[in-house]
């Protein structure tokens, strides 16, 4: 999902991450915009329900960070949920020290091959 990170699977919040995503738009038609690959060769691309953004629905309950990019832009307006979530303790920020998917996946996770890359 473009402009946002979610907890890996195995890691904390993962699974509830993936049920809360799964409970909004299981079965339903959304529109997808697409925004490209990432360097895995992964789609990119922003989930729209009845006129809802789902990726900024899953940072504001708390299931998702932000995505900071290489140049530390970010996607307009996600911030300041990820702001709310935060303050209200919503989902994985009412840990109380929340570990970042990136950082998860750094140390959990073995080395993936770069699309294009050998």
């Amino acid at each position: 999902m473009y402009g946002i990170d979610a907890p890996e699977s195995k890691q904390a919040f993962g699974q509830k991450a993936k049920q809360a995503l799964t409970t909004a738009i299981a079965t339903k038609i959304v529109t997808v915009i697409d925004h490209g690959t990432d360097i895995y060769g992964r789609m990119l691309g922003t989930i729209w329900l009845d006129g809802y953004d789902i990726n900024a629905s899953m940072v504001d309950s708390g299931y998702a960070w932000v995505y900071r990019f290489e140049d530390n832009a970010i996607v307009p307006g996600y911030i300041k949920y990820e702001s709310a979530a935060q303050k209200e303790a919503k989902g994985l920020w009412a840990d109380t020290n929340p570990v970042p998917p990136w950082q998860w996946r750094q140390a959990n996770e073995k080395p993936r091959k770069v699309k294009g890359k050998k």
